[in-house]
């Protein structure tokens, strides 16, 4: 099966370089990552990359992230942009994104809305946050555990959008990454920087060793790194 991966690899090379050759402005850019980054950062970069590159169709594959790097290697996606997982994989080139942090999100009224916040108060409340295996969640269960605390996990979800819906419902508070929390449509709640609580996490952008890359998608990683520059979160 390795032998018959490696011809198959080596074949999908010689397609891309010939078509690189013949036009490198054309062609199919497949994206695989989570519902965070395609909803709060691959906007921006995505627009600049096909005011440059209008002949470039983009797929975007929503996925977890072990079906991320599945995705990788049946080589139904060119790249992969992700925060979870792709560290432990060999076979891949990592290149770092951008770095985040996770916020806290409650209704106006809440108590954790005011004062100073620690694990300790944040342990005495119900969390909501993301699913094992996403959106930093491997940082936010390291940092209760350093401290000796266990947390209340009531709702555990992959989009940060559901997890915002339920604390508005008063199931509990939110611990999201700050990219998410959106000043106008998210006014009816308060966020508060965990960046002194929780460590940070960083998105990275994978793909296979020995995979070629087209001229087009080598420039899309530029816009990525590009945009990267500019988070704040």
């Amino acid at each position: 099966m390795d032998e018959i991966a490696i011809i198959i690899g080596a074949k999908t090379n010689i397609q891309n370089i010939a078509a690189d050759f013949l036009d490198s402005n054309k062609g199919i850019l497949h994206i695989a990552t989570t519902h965070a980054q395609a909803k709060y950062f691959l906007p921006e970069p995505i627009s600049q990359f096909r005011e440059k590159y209008p002949g470039v169709s983009i797929y975007i594959l929503q996925a977890s992230p072990e079906q991320l790097i599945d995705q990788l290697h049946a080589r139904k996606a060119d790249i992969a942009i992700c925060t979870e997982k792709v560290d432990e994989i060999p076979d891949l080139v990592i290149e770092n994104c951008y770095t985040w942090h996770h916020a806290l999100v409650v209704p106006p009224q809440h108590p954790l809305s005011q004062g100073d916040i620690s694990l300790e108060r944040l342990a005495e409340f119900p969390i909501l946050t993301y699913n094992l295996g996403y959106t930093g969640r491997s940082n936010i269960e390291s940092a209760f555990r350093n401290k000796g605390l266990e947390i209340d996990v009531v709702l555990a979800a992959a989009d940060s959008d559901v997890i915002k819906t339920y604390v508005r419902l008063g199931l509990g508070v939110g611990l999201i990454s700050g990219m998410a929390y959106d000043p106008l449509t998210d006014m009816d709640l308060i966020s508060r920087n965990l960046s002194h609580l929780i460590p940070s996490s960083r998105t990275k952008i994978a793909y296979l060793k020995h995979n070629y890359l087209p001229l087009y998608t080598q420039h899309f990683i530029e816009e990525l790194q590009l945009a990267a520059k500019k988070i704040t979160y």
